[in-house]
């Protein structure tokens, strides 16, 4: 497939994508991410920060309305997705999204502007998120923000994220980095439906116990501000293996996978998506 080719069928209807118009979709978006100033992408992933957080509290919610029921677990994770469709319909950045949307233009173009622009977005996005958690964190632990009962929940289900091993934090990482990868994948050509998949696929990282680096943040945030918990090691311990999962599941599992799929076709597609934002922003 030729270049002309693949800009002619990326106007194709959403339910007739191939893979090589996703990837150009999904690094349109990337190329959009890396060329947002520093400023905007730290105010987007604060705020992303602060709703990913429901996820805990949702989940915390429901934990303590069905403790002891057989079907507990699987109902509580029902609470998890919401603060994913909160962030993801928002359009605010979080930070495993990243590990697929500007790695693919990237990948095809590995100049040291784009290398560079990458490490930005992922530098602002991480620790931004984790201000935002953290701040929540500090509004669940010290304000009357939730009830005692919720509050113990949410300290229970963190309690089960911060006793697993480093091992542990990193091999459940991979599959939520790997889950939120394909999810940005299947957004392109998802249309009406993208909500219902928002909700399984963060679903299945729910139910199947899988760690998430922002929210597993909010979990051992909400620790340390109770004082059950020192941030050092847990972030070393927890947060830090969870981090790198996530990140070989998205980046190295997927965003790979996707570029080898597809290398030879797009080299040129996404040189000059690059050249067309770069123009649209001199216009600006």
């Amino acid at each position: 497939m030729g270049e002309n080719e693949i800009i002619e069928e990326a106007q194709a209807p959403p339910d007739s994508l191939t893979s090589p118009q996703i990837y150009i979709e999904v690094a349109r978006e990337g190329i959009e991410e890396m060329g947002r100033p520093s400023a905007s992408l730290f105010w987007s992933t604060v705020a992303a920060g602060f709703l990913l957080s429901f996820s805990l509290l949702l989940k915390a919610v429901l934990h303590a309305e069905t403790k002891g029921m057989a079907a507990g677990h699987a109902i509580d994770s029902l609470g998890y997705t919401v603060g994913f469709v909160l962030v993801i319909f928002c359009r605010l950045q979080l930070f495993t999204e990243n590990t697929i949307t500007p790695v693919l233009p990237t990948i095809a173009s590995p100049s040291a502007r784009n290398v560079g622009n990458l490490s930005r977005v992922w530098a602002i996005s991480l620790a931004a998120n984790l201000i935002g958690t953290a701040t929540m964190a500090l509004m669940f632990a010290k304000t009357p923000m939730v009830t005692p009962e919720t509050l113990a929940a949410m300290l229970e289900i963190s309690h089960k994220v911060a006793d697993l091993s480093v091992t542990e934090s990193f091999v459940k990482g991979l599959p939520s980095g790997l889950l939120i990868a394909a999810l940005v994948w299947m957004r392109p050509s998802s249309g009406n439906s993208f909500l219902g998949m928002v909700l399984l696929v963060t679903y299945v990282i729910a139910v199947g116990d899988f760690t998430h680096v922002v929210v597993g943040s909010c979990e051992i945030f909400l620790l340390a501000w109770i004082g059950e918990g020192a941030i050092g090691e847990m972030m070393l311990s927890n947060i830090l293996p969870t981090l790198i999962g996530n990140v070989m599941g998205g980046t190295v599992l997927f965003a790979l996978i996707a570029w080898a799929q597809i290398r030879r076709e797009l080299k040129a597609t996404v040189n000059r998506l690059h050249d067309e934002a770069d123009a649209s922003r001199t216009r600006m």
